[in-house]
């Protein structure tokens, strides 16, 4: 019996670890989430969806309650009316058809090249200027408004690639999608049917663009287009750093030791075995122990003493 009880303890603690083991090395994972049709229930109805809802009413003039995230009574007098605004009936329920209309301008971008790119494409987008930019042979081709996560729900920088794509019924993501190579989620560049979120940072992660602008460079784009991400947020690193974690501050890591000239090879999140190669070459050459570790002295030598943030503060 008692050898029993040891040996279920021993397995409570080996899970135990494992779990931990699994948050250190594996980020949350992250997958895009859809906006829902909107309506009265109780308990109300609540999430990122409602708080976008509620704050472009609100910059419409229609809502002046808390930004709660809840859909609760004052947000349903809210569409209502907007509803009549709109010359709509007024039943209080957010259709995904109602999103676009709740924006009155331009929505796609105007005079940029229409017609397909000569060369070899790949994309950059800016998280700090909201900006993608489509490259043809390496020369600018075309640039487009973007929207990008909030700073909680960050856009992933990377070098990423485009591992699929698919149409869409002019829903939460717009009429296209193409999904990005991010090992920690299922993070996308898009549409949207909240066009005003354009030129904002105001998803969960993924990249919205407008329904015209990425009908346009859909078919430009095929599976395997580079896309290379780049912005200024807040990353905190996880020290010490190995073989096999996957993460947002995997990639700067990435990007420290190429710009120190040590190449880990795409910079996609993942700490593989061409990243731990460069580790244990910049360690051979500074005359450390070629363990393939990102410790503090490694780390110092490649963000130049300037702390565990990204960027310096």
């Amino acid at each position: 019996m008692k050898r029993w009880i040891n040996f279920f303890l021993l397995l409570v603690l080996l899970v135990m670890t494992l779990a931990l083991l699994r948050d250190y090395i594996l980020p949350e994972s992250h997958v895009c989430q859809y906006n829902r049709k909107l309506y009265p229930c109780n308990p109300p109805l609540a999430g990122a969806d409602v708080e976008e809802l509620q704050l472009r009413l609100r910059e419409l003039g229609f809502y002046g309650g808390e930004i709660n995230g809840i859909y609760d009574e004052d947000t349903v007098l809210a569409v209502e009316e907007a509803q009549l605004a709109l010359e709509l009936e007024p039943t209080g329920e957010a259709e995904l058809s109602f999103w676009p209309l709740l924006y009155h301008a331009e929505a796609e971008t105007q005079g940029v090249n229409t017609q397909p790119p000569p060369g070899k494409v790949h994309l950059e987008i800016y998280l700090h200027k909201l900006k993608l930019v489509l490259f043809s042979d390496g020369e600018e081709y075309a640039s487009f408004p973007i929207a990008a996560g909030f700073p909680a729900t960050p856009s992933p920088m990377g070098e990423w690639r485009v591992t699929d794509k698919n149409y869409r019924p002019n829903d939460a993501f717009g009429t296209r999608w193409m999904r990005l190579s991010v090992p920690w989620g299922g993070y996308g560049v898009h549409g949207t049917n909240a066009p005003w979120s354009v030129g904002r940072v105001a998803s969960l992660g993924c990249i919205r663009m407008y329904n015209k602008d990425v009908e346009l460079i859909y078919p430009w784009i095929p599976v395997g287009t580079k896309i290379r991400i780049t912005g200024d947020y807040q990353v905190k690193f996880r020290l010490p750093m190995s073989k096999g974690q996957v993460g947002q501050d995997v990639v700067l890591v990435q990007w420290a030791l190429r710009s120190v000239g040590f190449c880990p090879g795409e910079a996609g999140g993942v700490f593989d075995q061409e990243t731990e190669a460069a580790v244990k070459a910049l360690q051979r050459f500074f005359g450390l122990e070629p363990s393939g570790v990102i410790d503090e002295t490694v780390f110092q030598l490649i963000n130049r003493g300037e702390g565990k943030e990204w960027p310096p503060k």
